[in-house]
């Protein structure tokens, strides 16, 4: 359980707690609130650990803001790989239309 909640099972109690009329999750809730969310840097040679790092202090593309990163070093390290599929990703995302603001 530890590990689902750090991985966003956090925002799956959440969203039942939100729509279940009832008090029944309001203690996981506090549970799984309290763990410590992790998330993945995606350059491959990252030296941490598993790549993981507290999801809070990690740093995103600035372009497509997909693609997650330990550190400045690891973004700056996997730009030449990150690049050419960013480029397209941008392309793709301008090229749609826009939704209406409600």
């Amino acid at each position: 359980v530890a590990q689902a909640a750090q991985w966003g099972y956090d925002q799956l109690v959440k969203y039942f707690r939100q729509h279940i009329p009832c008090n029944c999750l309001d203690e996981k809730y506090k549970e799984v609130k309290s763990i410590t969310k992790l998330g993945f840097c995606c350059y491959s040679e990252c030296p941490i650990p598993n790549r993981t790092v507290e999801r809070k202090k990690m740093l995103y593309c600035t372009q497509c803001r997909e693609t997650n990163y330990c550190s400045r070093e690891c973004q700056v390290a996997h730009w030449p790989d990150h690049k050419n599929g960013c480029l397209k990703y941008m392309e793709k995302k301008a090229n749609l239309p826009k939704s209406p603001v409600r």
